[in-house]
Order: C-alpha cells, then sequence, then structure tokens
C-alpha cells in the first residue's frame, strides 16, 4: 500500500493524515464545497473535491467518493469514525472497487451494529459479557424481570 484516502474531514483526518505522513504514504483528503481550503486539505498530499456542502452529497456520498480514489490512484480508504464508518455497504463497495477498506470487514460492521448479534457474537468467542437479556426486551415487564 503507497496511497491512502480519507473519507472523513476534520481533527480525524488530520491525525490519519500525519499518520500516513509518518508511515510514509501518500494521503489525499476529500472534501465538500464548503470545506475548501480547511486545514486537512491543506495537510494532505493531494485534495479532492466530492461535492456540495450538505453531508449526503459529499461525505456520505458513495459513488462520488469511489470515484475521487480512483481519480487520485489511492490503493487504500481509511473512514476515519462516524459518517460512513460504521456502514458495511461503503466497506463492501470499497472492496468491490478493488481497494483496500482500513477497518473491519462489511460482517463485523454489520455484526457490531445490532446490539444483540454484538453481544452474542462477544460471548462465543468468550469475551465476558456483564448479565442481560438472551435477547431483545419486548416489553417494560420483560425488562424488569430481566433486570431483577
Amino acid at each position: 500500500m503507497q496511497s491512502v484516502l480519507i473519507a472523513n474531514r476534520g481533527e480525524i483526518a488530520v491525525r490519519v493524515i500525519r499518520t500516513c505522513r509518518d508511515l510514509g504514504l501518500r494521503s489525499v483528503a476529500i472534501y465538500s464545497e464548503a470545506d475548501q481550503g480547511q486545514m486537512w486539505t491543506r495537510l494532505a498530499d493531494q485534495a479532492v473535491q466530492v461535492g456540495g456542502a450538505p453531508p449526503h452529497q459529499s461525505y456520505l456520498n458513495i459513488e462520488n467518493i469511489l470515484a475521487a480514489a480512483k481519480s487520485a490512484g489511492v490503493d487504500a480508504i481509511h473512514p476515519g469514525y462516524g459518517l460512513l464508518s460504521e456502514s458495511p455497504e461503503f466497506a463492501a463497495s470499497v472492496a468491490d472497487a478493488g481497494l483496500v477498506f482500513i477497518g473491519p470487514s462489511p460482517d463485523v460492521i454489520s455484526t457490531m451494529g445490532d446490539k444483540v448479534a454484538a453481544r452474542n457474537a462477544a460471548m462465543s468467542s468468550g469475551v465476558p459479557v456483564l448479565p442481560g437479556s438472551d435477547g431483545p426486551v419486548d416489553d417494560v415487564k420483560s425488562a424488569m424481570d430481566t433486570a431483577e
């Protein structure tokens, strides 16, 4: 891997860009129309505008982010946190585009996004969990019974 597109903004983008620099990797920042010239766009080796000011037009627009990655010739995409970092669809789209997703697999993201599935996965892996219900609690009575 030689270059990373950071699919995020602000402080998290700055931290990933600095880490890329420390690792000798080329960094590519994305930005919306409203964020042109912001600190992370100046620190990165390259910056690419991905859409309008509303996040759904830019930072949440998977198609535009992948197009930016392809045009910048990156090997990988780092999602940062928030925005698309918890989207199994984004992780899968990155892999489908032939790029490395720096983060969990789509399956892991899906599992961890479902509290019951995440708890079951932790228990089946031998990770200690706090006592609680074995599944969703459907009503107040069930919640009270479980709490007792």
